[in-house]
Order: C-alpha cells, then sequence, then structure tokens
C-alpha cells in the first residue's frame, strides 16, 4: 500500500484528533547565515481536521463574528485528489485546518542535533516572514489557517491514543 492510500485509511478511521508530525528543511536567508543547510524543522500539529472546505470554514467564521457569510477564495494552485489530498504539478501534499486553538510543537535541529534555545531563536531571524490572511475579513486571532504538507515530510501520524509512522 502506498504513502497516501495508508493516510487515506488512517484518517478515514480516525475516532479522535489527529496529530501530524513533518520534518523538512527550512527555507532560509543565505545571506551570513551560519545555519543555512544545515537545519532540519521538525513540527508537529496537534489535532488538526481533515477535508474541510476553506471558503465554507471562513464564512462559517464569520457568521460567528456577525458577518456577512459573503468570502470567495481566490482560485487555488493545488487540485484536489481526495478529501485529504491536493496535488500541485507532480507533487502529493496533506491539506490540513489548524483548530482555533491549535497547539503545535516545533523543534530545530543542526546538523542532526537538537538545537539550543539560543540557537532556536537565532535561526528564526533567518526565515523569510510569512504573509497574514488578512482578505478574510476575521478578527485577529480568527483567522482560517490551512497548511499543506508534502507527502514525503510526513513521518508519522496519530491520536490521543494511537500513532503510526508513515
Amino acid at each position: 500500500m502506498d504513502k497516501m492510500q495508508t493516510i487515506t485509511d488512517i484518517l478515514r478511521n480516525a475516532t479522535d484528533a489527529v496529530d501530524v508530525e513533518v520534518a523538512t528543511e527550512p527555507k532560509m536567508k543565505k545571506t551570513n547565515n551560519p545555519y543555512y543547510g544545515r537545519v532540519k524543522k521538525h513540527t508537529a500539529y496537534l489535532g488538526v481536521d481533515f477535508g474541510a472546505n476553506y471558503t465554507e470554514e471562513v464564512n462559517r467564521r464569520r457568521e460567528e463574528e456577525g458577518k456577512t457569510a459573503d468570502f470567495q477564495a481566490q482560485k487555488s494552485p493545488y487540485e484536489r485528489v481526495n478529501e485529504y489530498f491536493v496535488r500541485k504539478g507532480d507533487q502529493l501534499y496533506l491539506q490540513m485546518l489548524l483548530k482555533k486553538d491549535n497547539k503545535t510543537k516545533v523543534i530545530y535541529e543542526i546538523d542532526e542535533r537538537p538545537a539550543t534555545a539560543t540557537e532556536a531563536e537565532e535561526i528564526k531571524g533567518f526565515f523569510y516572514s510569512s504573509g497574514k490572511a488578512s482578505n478574510q475579513g476575521l478578527n485577529e486571532g480568527n483567522e482560517v489557517q490551512m497548511r499543506v504538507v508534502k507527502i514525503e515530510n510526513i513521518i508519522a501520524i496519530g491520536g490521543a491514543t494511537w500513532a503510526k509512522e508513515v
């Protein structure tokens, strides 16, 4: 069974919130960066949702805030494969909705050893800034946050009482 089918089966049978652990090489600025090419980022997304419709989720939250549910998402660069996966070119991604109270844990490694707290703060200074979802018309802190992660970067998936390396 391939990795996409394994993950799809896990998610279809999950009875509690799902956690996803991902290992990536973060995009970093090169100039004067002593850490460039040496960092691995381990991210644990705790209790995420899958199969969410972005436009519907934004409009649901707009209604909760007493606003008109008239949000229309821009055209996505991703093509839907199934309720969990999207594709861009020949690359497959797992699409996740971070909950409002999302807890994300991040650990950095430098040369395959855990970074110290000081190193982790220094590393963050070399990341590119990410944009905010300002066009949703939602109050700050209530924005809908979707994430897509490359299937090959997923190292484990699980819930409160179970886990599976993939």
